[in-house]
């Protein structure tokens, strides 16, 4: 059991390293955009001849219903034509002596006004034994279109299909006939023929470049191209579906008909109404073309979207990813061989925001290590035996602080940078420049401006850490902001009630800092309203603060701090502390005002300098 190896916790993709996260997500965007390009070449023909299938089928109904409502106003027309007294009369004239002079204007008048209601209607024609009136067809024409009527045996009005004229000036012109026939007290006297000029359909939506034609075809296989980019393709097509009228051995209603060739694909619909075929032809070598021409514009898409995503994860990798993956290995080996400092110089290329945090971060351990060779040549100078002294208790305070904190924020940092944009991650890195900036440069004694400024700093990194975990509020009066006071005081003690107190709280909390001026004190009170601490401890704390011996081991930031304060103000000065179990913690800074002897020397000021110089650059609260 002692020899048993433990099994490894279980890392979220988060806690990876973010060369293999960056690696991960590089391998999944590659699947993703083969995966995206196999789709849109396997259905781009399916999605294309599905639009055109969808346009050909809009406008074979709109064909239909334009072809109806033709066939309805001629209806209209024949229910004129079989009640007018003024066509009965004309029709059972025995000669043309029993005909009105005035016969002939009015029923010139009559087919223009009829004609001028719609452009499809190109003629009327009456026709019987003795009648052959019309603009359009010779006397020939009407003769066997009226023997094709009495033939039909039809009553009513009809369609009699596509015919043409003898007339040489219209013999290119296919026009569809609707027959009406005549009759007075049941006897058959004459026909009107409605001749349709099928080329005034309104097709201004057709799209000419379009791969899809249209035809009418009417029951004898007559067929006239409505719209047609090709007269070898509308003959094929013609000859496709006289083959097919040729099949249906007097079918009275047809039913839809689809035929799909290498070349072309028909569809056949049927229009009881007009008695004729409405045909739409798609050709599939069009298709095919138009196929051809999609495919190098999506070509060219998917290699500027394929280069785009190769040179932003290029970019990224060089300017983020390696860069702080190399301070991460540098920390790591700083952390196992547990140096203070480095060894050389940081040379890490990457954008504005990682370059400044590792100059930041490789000054920052200068500055230390320069820091510590003047204290102790000071100190060595000045107070020979009393610093040493001195400096072996705040030695012993010093090697209990590593440098957790700093490896926490970069970890934010890092952790940021795969989450969130660029903004985040420069504005951590300019508040980790604050502090480190104000922990290891200046004068030991500032303004509680300058303090207050730092913990500021350092609040706006947890609030990133912690989302909206907590609160802040201040109330520091005008005269508080210039009082000197030690530096590196506040935040500490901040940081002690974010990790002991609003960490480990459920709740959302308040953590409040004031301050308080009088003639001879001033105090600053850190309160928050996390967990509190059991009574036993508080005491243990309290008596811990009060006595002349400092031990270190545990609640390093609250002794530290305490400890400082005594050597520089004295044993009368330090840290009171007040706390509930589940109610909140209260710690109290009692300073002397110095307001107007801020520039006197303090009691054992350079010893105090050195513990201020060790515990500011690598204070980390327990």
């Amino acid at each position: 059991m002692n020899g048993a190896q433990k099994p490894h916790p279980k890392r979220s993709f988060n806690r990876f390293p973010i060369q293999r996260q960056f690696m991960i997500i590089s391998v999944l965007s590659s699947l993703m955009i083969g995966t995206f390009t196999f789709l849109i070449f396997r259905t781009a023909p399916q999605i294309l001849m599905t639009n055109v299938t969808n346009y050909v089928n809009l406008f074979t109904e709109k064909y239909s219903n334009q072809l109806d409502t033709l066939c309805f106003q001629v209806d209209v027309l024949c229910r004129q034509f079989q009640t007018d007294g003024f066509y009965r009369d004309l029709f059972e004239a025995k000669s043309y002596q029993d005909l009105a002079p005035e016969t002939t204007l009015q029923l010139e008048d009559d087919v223009t006004y009829i004609k001028s209601m719609n452009a499809c209607f190109a003629d009327i024609a009456f026709v019987n034994q003795l009648i052959h009136w019309s603009t359009l067809f010779s006397e020939e024409d009407l003769s066997a279109l009226y023997q094709q009527a009495l033939e039909s045996n039809i009553s009513t009005s009809h369609g009699l299909g596509l015919k043409k004229s003898s007339f040489l000036s219209l013999a290119d012109k296919d026009y569809y006939v609707y027959c009406c026939n005549v009759y007075n007290y049941g006897k058959h006297i004459g026909c009107v023929f409605v001749s349709l000029d099928m080329s005034k359909l309104d097709l201004d939506s057709y799209a000419t470049d379009s791969p899809s034609s249209f035809f009418i075809m009417d029951t004898s296989g007559n067929v006239s191209g409505l719209s047609s980019n090709s007269p070898l393709f509308a003959e094929a097509v013609a000859t496709t579906c006289q083959e097919y009228i040729g099949q249906l051995s007097g079918s009275s209603s047809p039913a839809p008909y689809t035929v799909n060739r290498d070349s072309f694909s028909i569809q056949m619909t049927y229009s009881d109404t007009a008695n004729c075929y409405i045909i739409s032809a798609v050709d599939i070598p069009s298709i095919r073309e138009m196929l051809s021409d999609m495919t190098y514009y999506i070509w060219f898409l998917l290699v500027a979207l394929v280069l785009s995503a190769l040179l932003m994860m290029v970019s990224l990798y060089r300017n983020m990813v390696k860069p702080l993956n190399q301070i991460s290995g540098i920390i790591e080996e700083m952390r196992s061989r547990k140096q203070r400092h480095l060894q050389h110089p940081l040379e890490v290329r990457g954008c504005a925001e990682v370059h400044d945090l590792a100059m930041a971060f490789y000054h920052m351990f200068s500055d230390i290590e320069t820091l510590n060779e003047q204290i102790f040549e000071t100190s060595s100078k000045l107070y020979e035996e009393k610093i040493r002294a001195q400096a072996t208790q705040i030695d012993y305070f010093r090697s209990q602080i590593n440098p957790h904190f700093l490896y926490n924020v970069l970890e934010l940092i890092r952790s940021l940078a795969l989450t969130y944009q660029a903004p985040e991650i420069a504005s951590i890195a300019v508040a980790v420049g604050k502090i480190y900036r104000y922990s290891t440069k200046g004068n030991p004694i500032v303004p509680f401006r300058e303090e207050l400024e730092m913990t500021k700093a350092y609040i706006e990194i947890q609030k990133y850490r912690f989302h909206d975990k907590f609160d802040i509020f201040f109330n520091v009066p005008d005269e508080a902001l210039e009082m000197p006071v030690i530096k590196i005081i506040l935040q500490p003690l901040v940081e002690n009630a974010i990790q002991h107190g609003i960490e480990p709280a459920l709740e959302h909390c308040i953590l409040y800092i004031g301050c308080t001026v009088t003639e001879t004190e001033f105090t600053v009170e850190i309160r928050d309203d996390g967990v509190g601490m059991p009574a036993e401890k508080l005491e243990e704390m309290q008596t811990i603060l009060t006595g002349s011996h400092y031990n270190a081991d545990n609640y390093v930031g609250i002794l530290n701090t305490n400890a400082r304060l005594k050597l520089q103000y004295g044993e009368e000065y330090g840290i009171t502390l007040n706390s509930r179990e589940n109610d909140g913690t209260v710690v109290t800074l009692h300073m002397p005002n110095q307001s107007e002897t801020s520039e006197k020397p303090q009691k054992t000021e350079t010893a105090s300098d050195h513990v201020r110089g060790l515990s500011g650059a690598d204070a980390e609260l327990e």
